[in-house]
């Protein structure tokens, strides 16, 4: 099988020199590959760092740049929104000066018009440059106090025609009494409001913020939230009902309140002004809130800003400066500034349209330069390998030789002739490829006798392992053996509690059958058969109870306390004297009392006790002694409670003490005594986890000793 790859040696022999030329040729040029891409990397790294610190550079002048435009434009809108507020002053200054020194001489009488609705309004047929009064009905009926304050108030009528033609802003002036009646410039068409259905004719003013934000003892001049005013005056153009109004209370010399006078800047005049704001970042827009949140107005691109709470929160709580915040997955920067009033304008600028320009200049520069350098790197590649393809061809003819030598050796090899080595005439790497093929030769030598040593030694290790699985199976035997015997065990269980059950049952079915059969009986033999059944149902009930104990998992429910052993001793007691009320029994008691505690579960520790105790007294009835005797001795030993028990009743044969406490073990000899034989195995449950012991010793016709060990609590700990 070995001499096929060899069988065209001399046709295929200048094949050695094409692959180490090829060979060498890949090996010689990785370091070409190597060199370039370490210079693109670093290349690229220097771009990157480059491109960082242009970023940071830039990002840094456009913010700064960004929060001088947007102080400017806050200083703007200041001044806008200020200038207002002087207005305003001074209409109420005009208003406090009017009703302190009234002169309704100076004013023609009011042409009042009573609509269907019982509002009472002013109308003229030329309704340009007029101002025009309003009563809402609610105060219309007796409006004679409500028109002599209007009368004032119409002396104002040219400083809000002025206002108007000053402020370019507002859309309406006015002045509102407490009667909720106002005069309102321009003029507002009621009727035709009110049949639109933006106007109620039974406005309260009391209940709109543009009224109540004016009402404040100090006089000052306030702004209202944005809010919805659809009742339009003539002249209006705004798109939008959405507007805000800056008020003020009007008062007279003596402190008296009179009204407030207020004027209304539609929100998309405000937004004109913020559409003016224009930025070289495509994504970046302005917008407007006011001191508690609200927005107020914004830019196309600021739709639904309103909606982001993180954003509206930084904007409220950020008053001035750049601030770095997340905006639609992504890094931007949130550029605030307070007005006067509490405000706060504020930019909103993606950090990538800031970053992107550069980011993309940086690359194309970087791309440039990298082509540039991988067209000098090829040509210097083409002339080194060049180079190097003569020097192998050259050194590969110093290699051919040694190699025919090499495989004409593993040839005799392969035909199992290890004793020929090749001659070492070089102590090069050829060399010592011969060296450590004749090392490999001896080593084979070497391996084959140790294969036959180790042939040997596994026939004796097989031999080993055959007697270990004779000996696994014999053990397999027995554990099946044991599982026989568990399933004996388990029938006999199922046999035992069939029998327990059937015997009480059967009396039961009998006595019923006797009672339905047989009405006529006598009523005291039918009471003795009623608790005959009562007796035997009770057993039943007592039997399952017992079973139901031995099936519970081993933590059952127990719920322990520390409690006086003594206590829960003489309460089991009294319980037994209270069953064997008549009894001849005489209980001999030797313990200190409050001396020894123990936790335990009280109703589960009773039970043990208690079927200890009647097992006494029921085993010793069946001596036929004269008057039953129990002794109960208790003392410490180390850290454990040591309870013994001793009856001197009928006693248990040796061959049954190692089974006593199986489920339902009984001595043929007691099979007549009534009971389960489950007393001492539930007993035994029980005391197990309270991590005690039950013992027990025992002597036909002496006596039984059942000693409990259970371990003591000092109660200090507790």
């Amino acid at each position: 099988m070995f001499k096929r790859p060899f069988k065209f040696r001399k046709k295929f022999r200048k094949s050695y020199y094409v692959k180490i030329l090829v060979f060498t040729t890949m090996i010689s040029f990785i370091p070409f590959v190597m060199i370039a891409a370490y210079s693109m990397y670093q290349g690229s790294n220097l771009s990157n760092q480059i491109m960082k610190d242009q970023i940071a550079d830039t990002k840094k002048a456009v913010l700064s740049q960004k929060l001088l435009y947007l102080q400017k434009e806050t200083k703007n809108l200041n001044t806008d929104l200020h200038n207002l507020e002087n207005t305003l002053r001074l209409i109420q200054k005009q208003a406090e000066t009017l009703y302190s020194n009234p002169n309704p001489t100076l004013t023609d009488e009011l042409k009042l018009t009573k609509g269907k609705e019982g509002y009472l309004w002013e109308t003229f047929e030329d309704k340009h440059e007029k101002t025009n009064v309003f009563i809402s009905s609610l105060y219309s009926d007796s409006p004679e106090d409500t028109i002599y304050d209007l009368k004032i108030a119409k002396q104002l009528e040219p400083l809000f025609i002025q206002t108007m033609k000053n402020e370019s802003m507002i859309n309406a002036v006015y002045l509102a009494l407490p009667t909720s009646s106002w005069l309102y410039y321009p003029f507002l068409d009621v009727e035709e409001a009110i049949a639109e259905k933006t106007f109620s004719p039974d406005v309260r003013f009391q209940d709109y913020e543009f009224y109540t934000v004016a009402l404040n003892s100090e006089r000052k001049v306030k702004w209202t939230k944005p809010y919805i005013w659809s009742a339009k005056p003539i002249g209006d153009t705004t798109k939008e009902d959405w507007l805000i109004s800056v008020g003020a209370p009007v008062y007279t010399a003596t402190g008296n309140f009179k009204g407030m006078v207020g004027l209304d800047v539609p929100i998309e005049n405000i937004t004109n002004k913020l559409m003016n704001v224009t930025f070289s970042e495509r994504n970046a827009f302005s917008f407007l809130i006011d001191d508690k949140g609200n927005f107020i107005a914004g830019q196309r691109k600021a739709e639904g800003i309103e909606k982001n709470k993180l954003i509206m929160k930084n904007a409220l709580e950020n008053k001035e400066g750049i601030h770095p915040i997340k905006y639609s997955n992504s890094d931007a920067y949130l550029l605030s500034s307070t007005l006067d009033n509490g405000w706060r304008l504020n930019f909103l600028i993606p950090e990538s349209d800031i970053v992107q320009p550069i980011i993309k200049s940086t690359k194309e520069q970087t791309n440039k330069h990298m082509l540039l350098f991988l067209g000098h790197l090829l040509l210097f590649s083409v002339f080194g390998i060049a180079i190097l393809l003569y020097i192998t061809y050259r050194f590969s003819r110093t290699i051919t030789q040694p190699i025919d030598q090499l495989t004409n050796a593993l040839r005799e090899s392969a035909a199992g002739n290890f004793m020929n080595e090749l001659p070492i005439k070089q102590e090069d790497e050829i060399g010592n490829l011969a060296l450590a093929f004749n090392f490999m030769n001896r080593k084979i030598q070497e391996l084959v006798g140790e294969l036959n040593l180790k042939a040997n030694q596994l026939e004796d290790k097989v031999l080993e392992r055959t007697k270990e699985l004779e000996s696994a199976n014999k053990r397999l035997v027995n554990t099946n053996q044991q599982l026989q015997e568990s399933e004996k065990r388990r029938k006999e269980f199922m046999s035992q509690i069939s029998h327990d059950l059937k015997t009480p049952l059967t009396s039961v079915r009998e006595y019923t059958e006797l009672l339905v059969n047989h009405p006529q009986l006598p009523e005291a033999q039918q009471k003795e058969i009623i608790n005959s059944i009562l007796l035997r149902s009770n057993h039943i009930v007592q039997l399952i109870n017992d079973l139901f104990e031995m099936n519970t998992d081993d933590d059952g429910d127990y719920i322990k306390e520390v409690i006086p052993f003594d206590f829960l001793l003489e309460q089991s007691l009294n319980m037994i004297a209270i069953r064997l009320e008549g009894s001849d029994i005489k209980i001999t008691k030797d313990y200190e009392t409050g001396s020894h505690f123990i936790f335990v579960d009280p109703k589960k520790m009773n039970r043990v006790f208690i079927n200890i105790l009647e097992n006494a007294i029921k085993y010793s009835k069946s001596n036929k002694n004269d008057k039953i005797k129990i002794d109960i001795t208790a003392y410490q030993q180390d850290k454990d409670l040591i309870i013994k028990f001793k009856d001197y009743g009928i006693g248990i044969s040796e061959n049954s003490l190692e089974k006593i406490f199986n489920p339902f073990f009984r001595e043929k000899r007691t099979k007549k005594i009534k009971g389960s034989g489950l007393g001492l195995s539930i007993a035994q449950k029980i005391i197990a986890a309270h991590e005690g012991k039950i013992l027990v010793e025992s002597k036909v016709s002496v006596g039984t000793i059942i000693t409990i060990v259970l371990p003591l609590v000092e109660i200090s700990d507790f």
